[in-house]
């Protein structure tokens, strides 16, 4: 479905991914793009550049309040759900990550159940936990955190609504996310925390071994995954459906420290370690065929990514 002369909805749109996709739908043509935050974790900054643009709205609200998600669904055409809790937030405040994870869903879908509009949904690779081989869209789930199990379940809501109310939603599983506009001070976003720590000249921090394996995916693939949906939900193709997304590029923790080390950092940087962390996935890998029949493929290779990552760091940090 093009997105050209339609109303588009990103809830969370001022964060990493939101803003990304925010930037995407003007460029596609949207008539309008309405960004809903709460900002707590997006950020002013991230969509700054879009203020003088008439065909952004900014609303100042939060997922978890009906009464706000319900009018800005249903005055939309198309709703990227991108809010969502952190995982590091799971372990501190575990009732704002249930309330946002599940009821926020909840309320996306309820606004959506009679108004026909596109829901894409994302979620996260963490709602499967790890495996020896290849995880499909199908592998039992086995998530060892309470963000893992809260976007599960913001899953089912998908897939409930889909079926039994007709709802037109599809899901995205995120693998890794990296590239401008990701926090480097927080404690998710390894590539943009490495960096951020080592341009100033801070040793990265590994937790554990550093065995850790990831899939680092650029965020405007993530975010062309996104706009890829959109045909095959109004199809029905997709009606319910979760696709994995996320590079083929199998990295560990460990090699990203060293090589960010090695590209960016002083002489005689080396690599701290500090203590496992609780509930970490060690290889949380995704199968991504079924996306890929779709026509997605990554765009930029990782070390490209990596470059330009740095690049918005540097100058993040007036360096």
């Amino acid at each position: 479905m093009s997105v050209e002369n339609k109303k588009i909805l990103v809830t969370g749109g001022a964060g990493f991914i939101g803003s990304h996709i925010a930037d995407e739908a003007l460029r596609r043509g949207a008539s309008r793009v309405v960004i809903l935050d709460n900002f707590v974790n997006g950020k002013q900054q991230n969509i700054a550049h879009l203020a003088g643009d008439s065909r952004i709205t900014i609303e100042s609200g939060d997922v978890r309040d009906f009464d706000t998600v319900r009018p800005l669904v249903q005055q939309a055409d198309i709703v990227f759900h991108e809010a969502a809790s952190k995982l590091v937030v799971s372990r501190t405040r575990p009732r704002i990550d249930l309330e946002t994870n599940i009821v926020g869903t909840f309320n996306v879908l309820e606004a959506a159940k009679d108004g026909g509009q596109l829901v894409v949904h994302a979620s996260t690779g963490s709602v499967l936990g790890s495996s020896e081989g290849e995880m499909h869209e199908d592998h039992p789930q086995n998530p060892t955190t309470l963000y893992g199990i809260s976007k599960g379940c913001g899953e089912r809501y998908c897939r409930f609504y889909a079926a039994e109310f007709g709802v037109r939603v599809a899901m995205l599983r995120y693998f890794h996310v990296f590239g401008p506009r990701q926090d480097y001070s927080g404690e998710a976003g390894v590539v943009s925390i490495f960096l951020g720590r080592v341009l100033r000249g801070l040793p990265p921090v590994v937790f554990g071994t550093g065995e850790q394996i990831r899939c680092f995916t650029w965020v405007l693939d993530d975010v062309a995954a996104n706009f890829l949906l959109l045909d095959r939900i109004e199809g029905d193709e997709c009606l319910g459906q979760v696709h994995n997304v996320a590079s083929r590029t199998r990295i560990s923790v460990l090699d990203l420290a060293n090589t960010i080390i090695e590209r960016f950092g002083p002489k005689g940087l080396e690599v701290e370690f500090g203590p496992p962390r609780p509930g970490e996935n060690l290889r949380p890998v995704p199968n991504t065929e079924r996306i890929e029949r779709l026509g997605f493929k990554e765009s930029v290779s990782f070390s490209e990514g990596l470059e330009a990552t740095c690049e918005w760091v540097k100058k993040d940090l007036g360096l």
